[in-house]
Order: C-alpha cells, then structure tokens, then sequence
C-alpha cells in the first residue's frame, strides 16, 4: 500500500500524545456521589473490568486513527478485469484420456476442471476452445460467450494418435494481431495432456512462435509422470513431464503435474485466479473512512452503555 499524500501520516504522531493524556486524567480521577440511601454497602459488589471501562475510549482512539490514514489517500493493488484478455483452452483428446486411473476418467475429470476454469474468468473475458488429437482443431473461436465454451466442453470426443505442437500452434492462431505481429492483448494458453508427441510439429518449434508472439503457455500433465522405466509397451499412457515443463518454462507460463482429479481441479483453479485478471492501483480512503465513521458510531455506543443511572 502506497499514499498519495503521505506527509499527513505524520499526524499519527498525536495519538501517542493523547494516549498519555488519557491516562494521566484516569490516574488523578477521583469518584464521588451522594447517596442517598442509608446502606451504600449494596453498591460494592458492582463489577468492575478495567478494559471495558477503556473500550469506548479505545475505539475512539482507532477511529481517529483510521481517519487520519484516510486522509493520506492511501492506494492499494486489486485485481479488476481485464476485457482485453484472450486465453485459449486447449485439450488432448487422444485415446489415452479414457484412462480411469482418474475417475470417472481422463477425459471427463478435463471436461469438469476445464469448466470450472472458465466459470471464474471475469465476464468479458475471451476464451477460445481447441482440441488435438492427430490433428488439432478450433471448437469455439475467441469468444466472452462462456456458456457457449462450456457446452462445447461437454461435447469433446476422443480420437488417435497426439499432436501437441499442432494443438499449440493452433491455439495462437487464435489471438488477432496487431501490424508488428503482437496480440492485441494479453493472450494465454492453457494446454493440457496426458501423453507424448508423436504426430506433427514438435512441440517445442512452435513455443518459439509463442515466444515471438509474447504469448504465455501455462502446461498441465494429466495422468502419470513419464520416468526412465516407461519406455515399454505402456508408454502411451505417460504424459511427457519434461516437454510440458519447457513449453512453460520458455513461454513465462506454470506447469502443473496433474496425478489426481483433485490435483487437476486445484491446477486449473489457480489458474483460473490469475488469467484473465489484472492488478490495478486504486484509492482506498473511502473504504478506511467507512471504518473510521463505523467505529466512532461504536465508541459512542459502548460509552453511552457504560453510563449507569442509579
């Protein structure tokens, strides 16, 4: 948090000064009443409680302080949509996502976290669906139609062989340009798979279109990592960990290893907290005078309640 006009903080400086003041009036205060009843005795057993008696004047001190906080203009970073984003989702649906060692399978727990991936874009957001099997291919073009993506989600249908260069390289076709070959606004992809390439493009050739264009990848490996011992008949069924962390890597993007469909929904939801938003500068004092005038009406109140008429 910054402040626009920070030399007002100096007024802070009082507080402590009446903090002081206030004790020494509390330390020479004497009681006194008439009575007028013939056994005063009855009002020893009032309770006493040394922090509430100085509650009322404690929120008074608060308030002050929180004004005079207002006063500086305080300016802090929030996260406001950005309607000039574009992020394309972009799926495998190669054989291997019927898979059920995530339930129900492969495929299904994609459709599910993909979708709650687009419900917590802001609205008016542009987001694109492509899908890749031996070839890659536009489901929705770049659209703020999220119901649209999300029914086209549903309908996604497996096919033979991967080709994750050609899914990529499909993906950032989608981005409309500008005459120096940038996209027009911040432009992301979010690239899932659970397997290895093995037709088309390599993968990497086209992160250096990505890189190029200055379009971030974000990766997520679905499945079962891929090791040293995988190079048997079931390899197939081993996403490719190292060419998804570099495609990442290269592009400024996250990879994610997704093991579980808890992993894969915890992937696409932090995701789903950083595209499509952007951090913005804002003032703040009308908030802090909010609370200052809440808990000044408050400490009205609780002196106001300490009063006792006998």
């Amino acid at each position: 948090m910054d402040f626009q006009a920070p030399q007002l903080l100096l007024l802070l400086l009082v507080l402590p000064i009446l903090v002081w003041e206030y004790r020494r009036r509390i330390a020479k205060a004497t009681s006194s009443a008439y009575v007028l009843f013939p056994d005063p005795k009855q009002f020893t057993a009032l309770p006493r409680s040394a922090w509430k008696r100085h509650l009322g004047a404690g929120l008074y001190l608060l308030a002050l302080a929180l004004g005079v906080v207002a006063l500086a203009r305080p300016q802090a970073s929030v996260l406001m949509p950005d309607n000039l984003a574009g992020v394309v989702l972009t799926i495998d649906i190669s054989l291997s996502m019927r898979a059920t060692d995530i339930e129900p399978s492969r495929l299904e727990a994609a459709k599910t976290a993909a979708q709650t991936f687009v419900k917590a874009l802001p609205p008016g957001a542009k987001v694109a669906l492509v899908s890749f099997a031996g070839y890659a291919s536009t489901v929705v073009p770049l659209t703020a139609d999220h119901a649209r993506v999300l029914e086209q989600i549903d309908s996604l249908e497996l096919a033979r062989r991967t080709a994750i260069g050609e899914g990529l390289r499909e993906s950032l076709s989608q981005f409309p340009l500008d005459e120096a070959g940038k996209p027009l606004g911040p432009s992301t992809v979010v690239l899932l798979s659970d397997g290895r390439n093995n037709w088309g493009v390599e993968p990497l050739e086209v992160v250096e279109e990505a890189k190029a264009m200055g379009v971030v990848v974000h990766t997520i490996g679905l499945g079962r990592r891929q090791g040293e011992e995988d190079w048997t008949s079931s390899n197939w069924m081993a996403f490719d960990e190292e060419t998804l962390r570099a495609i990442a890597e290269a592009t400024g993007g996250e990879y994610y290893a997704a093991e579980s469909a808890q992993a894969l929904m915890d992937a696409y939801r932090k995701l789903g907290k950083a595209v499509g938003w952007k951090p913005t500068r804002t003032e703040v004092s009308g908030l802090l005078t909010f609370l200052a005038g809440l808990t000044l009406a408050s400490s009205l109140v609780v002196s106001s309640l300490r009063r006792r008429v006998v």
